[in-house]
């Protein structure tokens, strides 16, 4: 994973500087327009309320398309929460089919593997090099599960038990994987950027055709600017999985180091 620019700062400051760029926006726009001391005809009027309306409304387009990108990717981290910890609970129960040695050690190996995925995916703020060093644990903590499960089967190459065991530790595996990717998936900086620009450019273009008009209202246009600064936020928010307002739950991995301590006494 690498360290993205606007993943770890503050949202209260990507909203401030966003809020204050806007409005800086308009006004400029405006003072341009006002300076520019060109006759407004009503053919003009026309033509700047159109481009006006075509730029705004190609925002809210991007807007809307950002927000379903972000709104997917949170979708998805959600589902593969639920998705992983179905595959370790049915690893976890399918390892009560196989010889005591065996079932005490994997369950053992089970706590320590739900406590780092845990950790990785529930902790806000981790540093990018901690997680580094949790994942390497994650996959140190499979190998170790993959080998009494290999050795499950080579006592016993015929078992049903030992297969469904194999299997169950195979799809552990995989989906460590896809959810790795779920949390890494982040809306692309550049849209995020070029959102923001765009932003800036539609504002300065409403400022500057009030400004060609003589008039101005400034108290909606800061209703305005909040209004996307807001819509900005929250794109922002819900592609944090851990840092943002928006949280997925890991409601279902807290109940699955409940049924392994359960198990574990058994």
């Amino acid at each position: 994973m690498t360290e993205e620019f606007l993943y770890y700062i503050p949202e209260w400051i990507i909203a401030l500087v966003t809020l204050v760029s806007l409005f800086i926006s308009v006004e400029i726009g405006y003072w341009i327009g006002k300076k520019a001391k060109v006759e407004m005809t009503q053919p003009m009027k026309a033509q700047i309320t159109t481009i006006q309306t075509a730029i705004l409304t190609i925002f809210t387009f991007l807007l809307g398309f950002t927000f379903a990108m972000a709104l997917s990717r949170f979708d998805n981290r959600k589902q593969m929460v639920v998705k992983e910890s179905n595959a370790i609970g049915t690893a976890v129960l399918r390892s009560k089919l196989l010889p005591e040695n065996q079932r005490t050690k994997m369950i053992e190996l089970f706590k320590q593997y739900v406590n780092v995925e845990f950790s990785i995916t529930s902790r806000a703020n981790i540093p990018l090099k901690e997680r580094d060093e949790l994942n390497l644990e994650a996959k140190r903590l499979q190998t170790l599960m993959w080998d009494e499960a290999f050795v499950a089967t080579e006592n016993n190459p015929l078992s049903v038990p030992a297969g469904l065991f194999v299997t169950s530790i195979n799809q552990l595996i995989d989906i460590k994987t896809e959810r790795d990717i779920a949390i890494s998936n982040h809306v692309p900086e550049i849209v995020l950027l070029g959102l923001f620009l765009f932003a800036v450019l539609a504002l300065g273009i409403l400022g500057y055709g009030n400004g060609l008009a003589a008039t101005y209202a400034r108290y909606p246009s800061i209703i305005l600017c909040l209004v996307i600064t807001i819509s900005f936020i929250l794109i922002i928010d819900l592609d944090r999985p851990n840092r943002g307002l928006t949280k997925v739950s890991q409601e279902s991995m807290v109940n699955l180091m409940t049924i392994i301590n359960k198990v574990s006494k058994e």
